[in-house]
């Protein structure tokens, strides 16, 4: 998926890029835009030497939003049965079960914040520029 956006910083080989909510991005929710935000931010592999205000096309990989969905409702979806059969299994209380899965749920979403934390460093698992599409032109007034 790419998307067009401008380069509102530059940290080191990482660029923030600003991209404006279309229509279609409701349906997507990919950029994470919040209820009322007319764009979002977001960092991106700098290979190009974007600079600020450029307008620069990034991609992101399908395989990311797949494995997020995967990471965010298969997984905790499947501690919940799990949780569910050992307490029926071992102790056949509802409470337990509820109890339990409570616990592995908290305990997944912890292991993730950490699992977010690597993936982002990973080649693949990132925001990349592919283009720079526009460079910012400084304009000066000739008087210097």
């Amino acid at each position: 998926m790419t998307e067009l956006g401008k380069v509102t910083a530059v940290k080191g080989n990482t660029a923030t890029v600003r991209i404006d909510k279309k229509d279609e991005c409701s349906k997507c929710g990919m950029c994470l835009f919040s209820n009322n935000a007319n764009y979002t931010e977001m960092p991106a592999s700098n290979e190009l030497g974007a600079k600020v205000g450029d307008t620069v096309e990034i991609r992101r990989t399908e395989s990311l939003k797949l494995i997020s969905i995967l990471l965010v409702f298969l997984v905790p979806l499947a501690l919940i049965g799990l949780a569910c059969g050992l307490t029926y299994l071992f102790m056949e209380n509802e409470l337990w079960m509820l109890g339990f899965s409570v616990i592995f749920i908290l305990l997944w979403y912890t292991i993730l914040a950490f699992i977010d934390k690597k993936i982002k460093k990973l080649k693949g698992f990132s925001n990349v520029i592919t283009q720079i599409v526009q460079k910012e032109e400084n304009i000066t007034d000739g008087n210097n």
